[in-house]
């Protein structure tokens, strides 16, 4: 019988899906988002890219941002902790990922809070 969590593809490409598959291309997307931010602040900055200061004046773009960033840190010190230590042990990843979504939702609430009010 085959797999269920096994998606194979032409010319036997395969991937099983999977937390730590989700926690990786979650923080590709995050680093993605966040290297085109940090180039468009400072081309906004020199007073080329005008509209991306309209943009960002937008709360829902701020609070995306802040989101992007939390989970990308926190994702990140996931990271450094595997490396660094005995984390990545049998079924850890899904416990580890739970706890950074878990604190990137706090941040992004307690970080929400200024820019709304």
């Amino acid at each position: 019988m085959p797999r269920r969590d096994l998606v194979t593809y032409p010319k036997k490409v395969s991937y099983r899906k999977h937390t730590g598959m989700v926690a990786w291309l979650l923080h590709r997307i995050t680093g993605v988002i966040i290297g085109l931010y940090l180039i468009f602040h400072i081309l906004a900055k020199s007073g080329v890219a005008g509209w991306f200061t309209s943009l960002t004046a937008n709360p829902v773009a701020r609070i995306l941002v802040l989101i992007f960033f939390a989970y990308h840190a926190f994702n990140g010190f996931r990271i450094v902790l595997i490396d660094f230590s005995s984390g990545a042990e049998e079924g850890m990843f899904s416990k580890q990922f739970m706890v950074v979504v878990f604190l990137t939702i706090v941040v992004s609430i307690l970080g929400a809070i200024p820019i709304f009010s």
